[in-house]
């Protein structure tokens, strides 16, 4: 690892933090850093590759980038994306505010709420008032300084609690990036996007950017995506190259979307894991079809989640028990290495040493849960939200990484789980306005550090020592920077004229709905969801067993974790489009069909890419020096 790359890293972490929030939040522009796909990394990366290599390289050829440094760049990037929006920044933000500007006699937030929630992570003004969130949400007079004083200690605070959790989660992925990468060879399909511009800066490597398919898929995209833009100038109508249709009525209404970033992406993961997905999605519609039309779905919905979040919960604890036990052979020679007993050397080259891994696991676990204890959480509850949050994050990185879908809503929501474990009536109204607080950072789980962490360690598959420290040191800037530049234009424009569903959907009908219809409700256990629950663990041990047992088997289990997610069953459509080309281009043209396709899906991929973040900058330039304000350009949108 150079200094130059580390640097170089840094900076686009900064410009990460600083660009992720404005275009997502104020201009909602392009969702570039939104979901799990790369986008954002991807641009830069391809913007990197062309300043560096293809304009000062050939001026001055010591200024080109090597591939392993544009590794380290993306893998830094991909690890601080994955926080700025959607991962963290625009939902934790307005979590925060949201209970003090939004209470009102209606719903007697004032009442119910604000006497449990710690009044240290808000931005409160130094006497407790709400002037400094008041102004965060309906903005400041032209020339009034920014309150930035209230927000500092909240920032700091949660800042300790997020990074340890969150160091905690890519030392996980240090531990298992052997596992993943040389042993089961997992295809992580969106991270062959920038896995290829990184090999474009070898001169004598192998790169789809030297081959025709590449560039034609790239040129149909980026020419749809660009007339678009041009159409949302003109006359506001954009022009989507993609299909958005429902068929039937309800209760049986079935989406039908075409998405050409989910089919291109889709079409890089072997066929029975992308057969699983769409088959899947779709039993999975069929079910809640039947519930809903026969009137069998379960109340108290809001509170505990829906039958197929619990089906999907159980699910994930034993896919992630069982994926552990599959990697016993691995983790038995990583806690031999870690103690100085034997395989000394089994971590060479690792992103850090097997024994900083575990020690940075256990504190994170340790600084996680006694953050949680101080803060007004029971340490029993504390425990089980960090456990059941972490698997969670790890079946969703595994998903990710298997199946390449691009966005996906987590299989469960941590503290709906929980609740319906203990149920409302026990959990008490502090514990369970301490839990709405956390909402903002375990809510969507859209992107995370923990898949960012693994795409970037299989990104630098040559391996990099130290590139654990890089990642990190990333995180915090990405924090710092989203965390400040939200802060920022919400004060500049109000909190009100942000993104509609970061900034009133969620914060007033999703985390504190929640917490209020807990609270004041006072529900018992809901033992009917643990057997929903027992019967997705039940399921997946036998779709394991039957993986492991018969080759011919067409089901992957890491089916089973996406039943629940309501993105996977708006574009099931989309996933079976990449299934059914890829089989009949195998099927009559064979390897050589697959490796054109495959050129032209990438470049279709970085076409959108490359056309979002172009777009974006334009949109940010004609706002910041024109009277012109550009919002809702967002020709990159999944």
């Amino acid at each position: 690892m150079s200094a130059r790359a580390l640097a170089l890293g840094c900076v686009m972490c900064l410009v990460t933090g600083v660009a992720g929030p404005y275009w997502t939040i104020y201009l909602q522009s392009s969702r570039m850093y939104a979901d799990y796909h790369t986008g954002g990394a991807s641009f830069f990366l391809l913007g990197l590759l062309v300043i560096f290599n293809f304009g000062l390289g050939r001026l001055w050829k010591s200024a080109a980038l090597r591939a392993e440094e544009l590794m380290v760049v993306g893998a830094m990037m991909l690890v601080g994306g994955s926080i700025v929006s959607s991962g963290l920044i625009a939902y934790f933000i307005p979590t925060i505010t949201a209970p003090y500007y939004f209470a009102n006699p209606s719903n007697q937030w004032n009442v119910v709420l604000w006497e449990h929630l710690p009044r240290w992570l808000s931005p409160l003004d130094p006497d407790g008032g709400t002037f400094a969130i008041h102004k965060f949400w309906v903005g400041l007079p032209s020339g009034e300084p920014i309150p930035w004083g209230p927000w500092v200690k909240p920032l700091a605070l949660w800042g300790v609690f997020l990074m340890a959790f969150f160091a905690c989660m890519m030392a996980l992925m240090t531990l298992m990036r052997k596992q993943w990468v040389d042993h089961e060879h997992l295809s992580f399909p969106i991270a062959q996007v920038p896995a290829e511009l990184c090999a474009a800066a070898d001169p004598g490597g192998e790169t789809v950017l030297r081959r025709k398919a590449f560039w034609i898929g790239m040129g149909l995209t980026f020419l749809v995506a660009s007339l678009s833009a041009v159409s949302h100038y003109v006359a506001d109508e954009p022009i989507f190259l993609r299909v958005r249709q429902w068929v039937g009525t309800e209760p049986w209404r079935l989406p039908i979307y075409l998405d050409l970033v989910v089919v291109g992406l889709v079409f890089l993961i072997p066929n029975r894991v992308a057969f699983t997905v769409w088959f899947v999605a779709l039993a999975s519609w069929v079910v809640r079809s039947f519930l809903e039309a026969y009137n069998l779905t379960l109340t108290q919905g809001a509170i505990y989640g829906g039958e197929m979040n619990h089906v999907a919960g159980g699910a994930t604890f034993v896919f992630v028990v069982s994926s552990l036990w599959l990697s016993r052979d691995h983790l038995k020679r990583a806690w031999r290495c870690a103690l100085g007993t034997g395989e000394e050397g089994y971590d060479a080259g690792e992103p850090s040493s097997y024994r900083l891994a575990f020690f940075v696991i256990v504190l994170g676990l340790v600084v996680a849960v006694g953050w949680l204890r101080i803060v007004g959480l029971h340490l029993t509850y504390g425990v089980i939200l960090i456990l059941v949050t972490l698997a969670v994050y790890y079946a969703m990185a595994r998903v990710v990484a298997q199946c390449g879908l691009p966005a996906i809503s987590p299989p469960m929501y941590p503290n709906m789980f929980v609740a319906s474990i203990f149920g409302s009536e026990n959990l008490g109204a502090n514990q369970v306005t301490v839990m709405g607080m956390h909402y903002g950072w375990h809510f969507d789980m859209r992107n995370s550090p923990m898949s960012g962490a693994a795409h970037g360690m299989y990104l630098t598959r040559r391996r990099r020592n130290g590139l654990f420290w890089a990642m990190l040191l990333g995180l915090i800037i990405a924090y710092v920077a989203a965390a400040a530049t939200t802060v920022r234009v919400c004060y500049r424009h109000g909190g009100l004229n942000m993104d509609p569903w970061f900034f009133s959907t969620f914060p007033q009908y999703t985390a504190w709905r929640w917490a209020q219809y807990t609270i004041t409700q006072h529900q018992g256990p809901s033992f009917v969801r643990m057997l929903w629950a027992g019967g997705g663990a039940g399921l997946m041990t036998l779709l394991v067993w039957a993986q492991r047992s018969f080759f011919w088997w067409p089901l992957h289990p890491v089916g089973l974790l996406i039943c629940s997610s309501h993105m996977v069953y708006f574009f099931w459509a989309s996933v079976f489009t990449a299934w059914l080309v890829k089989f009949f281009a195998v099927k009559i043209g064979g390897y050589g069909a697959y490796r054109v396709g495959r050129r032209f899906c990438i470049g279709m991929v970085l076409g959108y890419f490359v056309a979002g973040g172009l777009w974006a900058i334009v949109d940010t330039v004609i706002t910041l020096f024109t009277t012109t304000t550009i919002q809702g350009n967002a020709v990159f949108y999944i």
